[in-house]
This record gives structure tokens, C-alpha cells and sequence, in this order.
């Protein structure tokens, strides 16, 4: 069967449980403790038990995976330290001047993922969005606002971080506008009686609830195609391949067809009875919401 048609039997699946899907992810962020910064908000939805992650297998994963036997749902939680910064280029700049002296800054603060597998768990379709974490309707840092809302390429800043990645050189081409940038890349803001996610550009201000985002993720409508193939071409797929690949080596898992994220789909499952939802790095990289989707019909 051709993955347009697997994603469309997904989509038909997923679709019979979407007050299902928009109601436990909005109830998963209403058990976090909002007088947290930012990072450590994120960190406590990726790790504690009971909220987040943690919540939305007991909840929302559960009711799916017993409502019927194809599809088998997963969430997934990593966390990271020392998030890698990167540089703005002088041309950029030039142009769009940010509040930063060094013009370097944080490629965002979290990464959601839908990875669709197959029951050989070899990759079928994977969409991803990356997020700066905000408290409030407000931008404080004018560069993260331009990397997100102007500029078309960046390089990281250490090269202990973008040396283990497959391009093996600092610099990234960000998609454009027609390429999905502004689901690509967005905002997520976090106020305790209502979490959204913005999308960019800033200036544009259209925004939705984050329960809506992760069902239209989950539906393959919302963030960017991501391609194993085109990982080392440093541009989109790469930018995502980099995060995947964090602790590379170091994780257990069999690279099949889509490494990074072959690692990261074994650690978490087997999907129905494999406890473990969060995962530890110290290695450089963004924390991670997965959500990985098994179909047990194809493979």
C-alpha cells in the first residue's frame, strides 16, 4: 500500500478520537507547575510522571490503542542540556539587527515529532516543528526572533556539536515561506489557563491552542516533512536529523532505515507494554515530545 494511503487510514483513525486527542493534551500541560521558567516547564513535561508525556500514555495513548487493533500510539520524552546556540550570518543581520551583541542564540526550546512506523518499526513518515518557549505574548530576544522570522540560514555555533552531525559542518539552510517555514518553526506560548502554539512570522499573529497543534501533528497537517534522505544536505531534514542524532551511539536500538530516530522509536517501546516514556542526555541538543505511531497491518 502506498504511504499516501497509509497516512490516509491514520488520519481516518485518529480523526474518531479528536476530542479525545485535544482533551487530554490540553489536560497533560494543566498538570504542570506554571511558576516554572520556560526550560524548566518543558523539562517537566517531557520527565515527570503524571503530567505531559507521562499523562498522555496513560491517557490518551491507552483509549486509542484499546478502541481498536491496527494502530498503536506511543509518547515519547527526551530531555537535553547545554541546547546548542547558534550564529546569525553578518548579511542577516544587516538587515535585521537583533537585541543580542554576540547575535548568537538558542535554536529553540523544544522539538515535537510524529514518527508513523510500521511493525518492522521502519519508518513510514515523520513531521516535525521546532518551538522557542515564551510566559507571555511578548518577544524579549529580537534575535530569536529574527532567526525565526528572516533569516534563511545559520551556523552552529560549537563545533563539538555540529562535528557528530551527518552534514559534519556548521552551517544550515532554513526552509522558506513556501516550504513550510512558518510551521516549521514557531512559537509556544505558555500561560497556565491556555497553552498555543504561534506560528511565524511573529508580526502575522496567528496563533492556536497547543492541543489543536499536536492533533493536526499527529494528522500529518501541521509542521514540516522530515527525510532521512536528505539529512546530510544541510538544510531542513538536516536541522532535524541533528537534534535525532544527540547521544548518537550512545543509545541502544538497531539504525534501520531513518538513524537518530531509529534509536530513539526502539528506546521507547514496545509500544503496548514497555513502560518507559522519558530519557535522559546529557549530550547537547533541544528536549523532545515523540509521538510514534505504529502500524501493526504494514511491514
Amino acid at each position: 500500500m502506498k504511504t499516501h494511503h497509509l497516512i490516509s487510514d491514520l488520519i481516518e483513525t485518529l480523526a474518531a478520537h479528536k476530542s479525545t486527542v485535544v482533551g487530554e493534551v490540553k489536560a497533560s500541560w494543566a498538570r504542570c507547575d506554571f511558576s516554572l521558567s520556560e526550560p524548566q516547564l518543558v523539562q517537566s513535561y517531557v520527565r515527570d510522571r503524571n503530567a505531559g508525556v507521562d499523562y498522555l500514555n496513560k491517557t490518551l495513548a491507552s483509549t486509542i490503542n484499546a478502541a481498536q487493533p491496527r494502530f498503536v500510539v506511543k509518547f515519547g520524552g527526551v530531555n537535553a542540556h547545554q541546547r546548542p546556540y547558534v550564529a546569525r550570518n553578518s548579511a542577516n543581520v544587516a538587515t535585521h539587527a537583533g537585541s543580542n551583541p554576540t547575535e548568537q542564540c538558542e535554536l529553540a526550546d523544544l522539538l515535537c515529532v510524529t514518527v508513523f512506523v510500521d511493525s518492522k518499526k521502519d519508518m513510514i513518515a515523520t513531521q516535525a516543528a521546532f518551538f522557542q518557549a515564551k510566559k507571555d505574548d511578548a518577544i524579549d530576544n529580537q534575535t530569536q526572533r529574527w532567526l525565526y522570522d528572516f533569516d534563511n540560514e545559520f551556523d552552529y555555533a560549537a563545533s563539538s556539536f555540529w562535528e557528530k552531525t551527518l552534514s559534519n559542518n556548521p552551517a544550515r539552510r532554513m526552509p522558506e515561506w513556501n516550504e513550510q517555514r512558518t510551521s516549521a518553526f514557531q512559537y509556544l506560548i505558555l500561560k497556565k489557563d491556555k497553552v498555543t502554539a504561534r506560528l511565524s512570522p511573529w508580526s502575522v499573529e496567528h496563533q492556536h491552542n497547543f492541543e489543536f497543534f499536536m492533533y493536526r501533528l499527529m494528522t500529518f497537517s501541521a509542521g514540516k516533512s522530515y527525510h532521512v534522505n536528505d539529512a546530510a544536505s544541510g538544510s531542513w531534514s538536516s536541522i532535524v536529523n541533528d537534534v535525532l542524532r544527540m547521544g548518537f551511539n550512545k543509545m541502544g536500538g538497531k539504525a534501520r532505515n531513518s538513524p537518530g530516530l531509529d534509536e530513539l522509536v526502539d528506546y521507547f517501546n514496545d509500544f503496548l507494554d514497555h513502560d518507559v516514556y522519558f530519557l535522559e542526555r546529557n549530550d547537547p541538543g533541544i528536549p523532545i515530545i515523540l509521538a510514534i505511531i505504529q502500524d501493526t497491518k504494514q511491514g
